[in-house]
């Protein structure tokens, strides 16, 4: 008898160490479960409802979909990829390698515009952005596109290759010049707190920058930059004027901001909003404004601004503070908006897109005995010769006048058939607040 229980009370206190291991291992298998679920993507700090944002891991050559939902972020889904060749962060033309940080698809190409090499459909990103440009680093045509080929890891001259379904999958999910697309050599997580103090404080810095545009002074707007990228002020006092003889009691003129998304990457957040001027019961959206911030000292910073889009019918809406709404969308840098233009009609004659490419000329185009219609056509016959076509430009020159300017940069080309290096010179004017190639010129190196 005695015995029997001994027995017992040692089953007893087995299964009670039995027990208690069980439970500390549900305890710490939880506390994991529970700190993965606490950490958040540190790129992505805050999506707009509806939109989605790309996510590229170069160390597993791998694309991510995200979309948001309420307790964060989920997968859509994620696909294999390719990025460069040349391992490590662009920095110029012909690197072969695949530049890192916030950008925005800007453009959508069916198979019917491409060359084989970008299978059946591709997007153009906006690289180099500001940031870019302004630490150096040069290029253009990076894109997101298929392959008619079979995809292999670290394969490509810089662009984000898909297999086609994927790229076809991927396009109905896209929006163009809202969707981010975010590239990082290793997906970094924050925890949630971060995140949400992230989001508060720039979200905080932004309706206090909207309440300075729309009735703060010369030096309260300044305040919200780094003293080390000043933006360009000569509005301000048109834009002052328009204000005191809006603002009366009976009508009140608004900026305000929807759809914001703030990103990460390098020590650099990208907030992309619609920009949004309101005045009695009239609306008009004046584009998608982009501002790149950083934490300085303890207090977030901007460092540079532009557009990201501007509306195409904005000369034509009818808006009772149309001069309001052209001074405030004329704030943002012209040159960046030139060498933008520059590279989206680099990114369409390398597509062979040539309506878009015809859109990039004045009506009063010429060069080399030539006018708009036959300089058109001479392309299209060389576009229809050629297999692909492939330009880039580097070291950018910009000589503004009011409505003119000058703008000469290195450019590579080749096809097929070719290759050369050259001085291209263009000369733009300022068409309905758009700018427009009315003569260009080439000399050979």
């Amino acid at each position: 008898m005695l015995i029997y229980m001994k027995k017992k009370i040692l089953l007893n206190k087995l299964n009670i160490l039995l027990s208690l291991i069980v439970i500390q291992i549900f305890l710490s298998f939880s506390s994991i479960v529970f700190a993965q679920e606490h950490l958040f993507i540190s790129s992505i700090i805050k999506l707009p409802e509806n939109e989605n944002a790309i996510l590229v891991e170069k160390k597993t050559q791998t694309l991510f979909l995200y979309t948001s939902t309420g307790n964060g972020l989920s997968v859509l889904f994620q696909a294999p990829c390719s990025t460069g060749a040349t391992m490590g962060v662009k920095q110029e033309a012909g690197d072969k390698k695949t530049p890192e940080g916030v950008y925005f698809l800007n453009a959508e190409y069916e198979d019917k515009y491409l060359a084989p090499i970008y299978g059946e459909k591709a997007f153009s990103m906006d690289y180099p952005n500001l940031i870019d440009q302004r630490t150096g680093k040069n290029g253009s045509s990076i894109w997101i596109h298929g392959t008619n080929k079979k995809l292999e890891p670290l394969d490509s001259n810089g662009c984000i290759a898909l297999e086609n379904s994927s790229i076809i999958k991927l396009s109905d999910y896209v929006h163009i010049n809202s969707t981010p697309v975010i590239v990082v050599e290793e997906i970094d997580k924050i925890n949630r707190a971060i995140l949400i103090k992230e989001k508060e404080d720039i979200t905080f810095l932004l309706d206090q920058w909207i309440k300075a545009v729309e009735k703060g002074s010369y030096n309260n707007y300044l305040s919200f930059y780094s003293p080390e990228h000043l933006p360009d002020i000569n509005w301000w006092e048109q834009w002052l004027g328009i204000r005191k003889l809006a603002n009366n009691p009976d009508s009140k003129l608004r900026v305000k901001r929807d759809r914001t998304g703030i990103y990460y990457h390098d020590s650099v957040f990208v907030v992309l909003f619609d920009y949004i001027m309101t005045f009695e019961n009239e609306k008009v959206l004046l584009g998608k404004r982009k501002l790149f911030l950083e934490n300085q000292n303890s207090s977030y910073k901007i460092i540079g601004d532009n557009f990201q889009s501007i509306p195409e019918d904005f000369q034509t809406i009818k808006f009772p503070k149309v001069a309001a709404a052209k001074t405030l969308v004329e704030s943002a840098s012209k040159k960046e908006s030139i060498l933008e233009m520059i590279n989206q009609w680099l990114e369409a004659w390398s597509a062979k897109d040539m309506d878009k490419y015809e859109s990039f000329y004045a009506q009063n185009f010429y060069s080399l005995g030539m006018d708009k219609k036959k300089w058109v056509q001479r392309k299209q016959m060389l576009a229809k010769k050629y297999d692909f076509i492939n330009v880039f430009g580097k070291e950018f020159k910009v000589k503004q006048k009011k409505d003119t300017c000058e703008v000469t940069f290195f450019q590579e080309y080749e096809s097929n058939m070719f290759t050369n290096q050259g001085i291209k010179r263009l000369k733009l004017v300022n068409k309905g607040g758009l700018w427009k190639i009315y003569q260009e010129s080439w000399k050979k190196k």
